[in-house]
């Protein structure tokens, strides 16, 4: 079974159905190229550095040999939060996550750059820090933008289809074939986080670079801790969407609020309407 890819002039829904029915879709050419360029403009330099520095710790293994890395990635690229806070993006988690949850938040946002000569990775699940399965309730969702052409060559994201419906467990399961987002520049791969995938196998001459975001259920820790990585001195700079995604606000309302501050909403956070445009 084909992976779906649509044009970015598709309706949210119809993505949301074909991630429903198959763990995973691609929407083509979602963000223009100014803006991919000036996100990889500005994860070029912790990439190198960060990223040099993972290598270093972690020669193999799941992360990668040949791979560069880099977290938080609101801390030093105020153009990545149109890719995290996209309209489309917040759609589709809007209808998988919030029928769980009073509101969503970011689970984490890495840059991911394969070198030549990288490997596949290891595939996997991208909801295992949470050792709960329900019938039916999805954990999180994650989007991976293309900062580069994804292409069978260079290390597209392998999907294995319908995987979500697997009953979950602590090892790899048989998989008998995965498809590969093959998508140009600026597109983005949305896949549940039952889904199995794994970076492919850079087998080409140049990178192959990628932001990938999750969106968890409010009620949840978030994966990466923002309120270190993304200190209220930066987080200001955002709008109320970005912010919220961070977790600078409440889950719930009344007596079943999560995280309040001295017993309120943090007061640079009005209570959730719904989230915007987020540019």
């Amino acid at each position: 079974m084909p992976l779906s890819s649509f044009d970015a002039e598709v309706s949210s829904a119809v993505v949301v159905d074909a991630l429903r029915r198959d763990g995973a879709a691609i929407v083509r050419n979602l963000a223009p190229p100014s803006l991919v360029q000036s996100v990889c403009a500005e994860l070029r330099a912790k990439l190198d550095e960060s990223g040099a520095d993972h290598q270093a710790s972690y020669p193999t293994g799941f992360s990668g040999r040949k791979t560069l890395r880099c977290y938080g990635v609101l801390r030093f690229s105020p153009s990545s939060s149109q890719l995290i806070a996209h309209r489309m993006v917040l759609e589709v988690a809007d209808a998988v996550l919030l029928p769980a949850c009073a509101d969503y938040q970011l689970g984490s946002t890495t840059g991911i750059e394969i070198l030549p000569g990288q490997g596949n990775q290891p595939l996997h699940r991208d909801d295992t820090p949470y050792p709960i399965q329900l019938a039916g309730l999805e954990l999180q969702i994650g989007v991976m933008w293309a900062l580069s052409d994804f292409t069978s060559q260079n290390g597209a994201t392998r999907i294995a289809i319908g995987s979500h419906r697997l009953l979950r467990s602590w090892h790899i399961p048989e998989v008998s074939h995965c498809e590969q987002a093959v998508m140009p520049q600026g597109s983005a791969v949305f896949y549940l986080g039952s889904t199995w995938h794994g970076s492919g196998e850079n087998r080409s001459s140049s990178a192959r670079t990628g932001l990938i975001n999750t969106y968890s259920l409010g009620w949840l820790r978030s994966e990466s801790n923002h309120m270190l990585e993304v200190p209220p001195s930066i987080a200001a700079q955002y709008n109320q969407s970005v912010r919220r995604l961070l977790g600078y606000t409440t889950h719930g309302d009344g007596e079943d609020q999560l995280g309040h501050y001295d017993g309120h909403e943090p007061v640079w956070v009005s209570p959730r309407s719904r989230f915007g445009s987020g540019t």
